[in-house]
């Protein structure tokens, strides 16, 4: 059997006839290292490494190796002898994965307890709550009524001053009063001209004819003159007569004194007096 011992030798010698040349060769010329000795030397190097790795395995099998094949029982006993630390064997897909572990339960907090019922109140302590209570509404009452009473007074107050000043301002305008007169007076005569003049022109000339001159002829002047004409048309001829006259003397400016005079009746004629309910005519 081929050692790794008589290689190197063989090497060696291959080398020293290689660095000696040929036998009988001159010494004169020195020795060049060529490639191809250097590829054979690397190949040398290569074979002995290989051979001693060999050698190596046929020694037999590596302490942690044979460990790991050793049953559980022979690895427990190893280790206690040697104090070698034994690697986990290798698992493959045929072992089912352990399961996590499930995290250990909260133990669920007790249930808090009902408070105590309230112990009764005595009656003497109610009885007192009570009349509190009632005091309390009252007083209540009482300021509220006396709120109200003081709003009273404050408006009474306030239209008394109002009173005042309007008397005062009426006091410093002597022509005050009368102008507001006038103005009432105005706007109560344009409502009833209004109304006649939205009547039919045969009713208001009915009731034209029965008006004296002082009534009849300030609501004709504010009438609109066309719907008067309508009406005067309509009107008796004495009236009518009686009326034209006034309107044209107030035109002049003359205000003749007239007594009330009765429309509609004739010359001879004065208006009946009403006895039970009958009107008669002399």
């Amino acid at each position: 059997m081929t050692t790794p011992r008589s290689l190197v030798r063989a090497g060696q010698t291959r080398l020293g006839k290689l660095r000696t040349g040929r036998p009988g060769a001159a010494q004169a010329r020195p020795y060049k290292l060529r490639l191809i000795d250097a590829v054979t030397l690397a190949a040398v190097g290569l074979l002995v490494l290989k051979l001693g790795a060999i050698a190596v395995d046929d020694l037999g099998p590596s302490p942690a190796s044979a460990d790991a094949q050793l049953p559980e029982f022979a690895r427990v006993l190893a280790k206690a002898r040697t104090n070698y630390e034994l690697p986990d064997p290798q698992t493959t897909g045929s072992v089912t994965p352990k399961e996590p572990e499930k995290p250990a339960a909260e133990p669920e907090p007790p249930a808090p307890r009902p408070p105590p019922p309230p112990e009764p109140m005595p009656a003497s302590e109610r009885a007192i709550l009570e009349k509190l209570s009632a005091r309390r509404d009252a007083l209540k009452q009482r300021d509220e009524t006396l709120s109200l009473r003081e709003q009273m007074l404050g408006t009474a107050e306030r239209k008394l001053e109002e009173g005042v000043k309007d008397l005062k301002r009426n006091e410093d305008r002597p022509d005050g009063a009368a102008a507001q007169q006038a103005e009432a007076e105005r706007m109560g005569l344009k409502n009833i001209v209004t109304m006649y003049e939205t009547m039919k022109p045969k009713d208001a000339a009915r009731v034209f004819d029965r008006l004296s001159l002082d009534v009849l002829v300030p609501i004709v002047l504010a009438m609109n003159p066309r719907k008067m004409a309508d009406v005067l048309a309509l009107m008796q001829s004495e009236p009518a007569e009686k009326l034209t006259v006034a309107l044209a003397n107030r035109a002049r400016g003359q205000t003749p004194t007239q007594q009330p005079v009765v429309m509609g009746l004739g010359p001879n004629e004065l208006p009946a007096i009403d006895q039970g309910g009958q009107d008669r005519r002399r």
